[in-house]
């Protein structure tokens, strides 16, 4: 069983994860941390709690992390553009949520990574500050790390807030720079194969299938708003769910292939968030990031639409 770590500012798609997450036997999830990014940290939080007691997972616990990014204010409006006001298309999720804990994410990441008795994985799904500030206050604590799973950044593909950059990079890019540059093993999870995690119209409505089950009905409620939030930008009525590919690869290794390239992060002016990849050599650096080159789309649609229906620890 894989111990993970969750860190995320749900977001349409970090639900998605949560769920699909909570659904794998194969996975413990020792923690979910909340960041600001998709929303505000109150409703990144709320939606946190509310998805994982809707998915009768409140028992793992949940922590409030960084409010702002390292070093710039929290940019939200393409965010609220996605997302609505609420994080989540203003749908309400009617559930009796858990209760935040008193710890700070950053703290709780330093301190499971420290006693861990075996290593860690890091799933990113929003704004790295959180990981970032934890590796600041305590260096060490990245010994324990197995790996960490990010969605973030762009290469091949435009960035989603400017053709420069992704939005959790844009969002806090000093963050992703010392994340990216940790030393830690790293698979990168850019728009370049996320947009291609598409569901459409149809598969959307066969989550929503009556008989599917609670849990199928709100993963298609949430990607029918988010689609529709999707369908000028795409020109069809689909979306993509980003953060889900990141557990996707953690079920499925074969799920999406990489190549190890030299990558760093761009903080300055304009290009600020920018993936930056050293294809020539130039740089004179050592490879740092497994980067996402392709993804088996079919596999991963059939992915959520099971693990959606299925009670917790059932699948895979």
């Amino acid at each position: 069983m894989q111990k993970i770590l969750i860190d995320c500012d749900p977001g349409h798609d970090d639900a998605v994860a949560l769920i699909l997450a909570t659904r794998a036997r194969e996975l413990d999830i020792l923690g979910v941390t909340v960041v600001a990014g998709n929303s505000v940290l109150e409703n990144t939080l709320r939606n946190a709690l509310d998805v994982l007691a809707f998915a009768d997972a409140a028992d793992i616990p949940v922590y409030a992390g960084a409010s702002s990014p390292l070093k710039r204010p929290l940019y939200n409006n393409s965010g609220v553009k996605i997302h609505g006001e609420n994080g989540l298309g203003n749908q309400k999720i009617d559930v009796h949520a858990g209760k935040v804990q008193d710890m700070h994410a950053m703290d709780f990441i330093v301190q499971t990574l420290k006693g861990a008795e075996e290593k860690i994985t890091l799933v990113c799904l929003g704004p790295l500050t959180n990981i970032a500030q934890a590796f600041l206050k305590d260096p060490a604590c990245k010994e324990n790390v197995e790996k960490i799973v990010i969605m973030g950044g762009a290469v091949y593909a435009p960035g989603n807030v400017n053709s420069a950059a992704e939005f959790n990079f844009f969002i806090d890019p000093e963050a992703a720079k010392i994340v990216i540059n940790s030393g830690c093993r790293i698979y990168l999870n850019t728009l370049d194969i996320t947009m291609k995690a598409l569901f459409n119209k149809e598969e959307i409505e066969r989550l929503e299938e009556h008989d599917r089950g609670k849990l199928s009905r709100l993963t298609g409620g949430l990607l029918w708003l988010y689609a529709g939030n999707y369908e000028e930008e795409l020109g069809i009525f689909a979306c993509p769910v980003h953060d889900a590919v990141c557990i996707g690869t953690l079920l499925r290794p074969e799920l999406v292939g990489y190549e190890k390239v030299c990558m760093d992060v761009s903080t300055q002016g304009i290009t600020a968030g920018e993936s930056v990849v050293d294809f020539s050599g130039g740089w004179g650096r050592k490879e740092n990031v497994w980067l996402g080159r392709s993804i088996d789309t079919r596999e991963f649609v059939n992915m959520v639409t099971q693990a959606t229906s299925q009670a917790r620890g059932e699948f895979v």
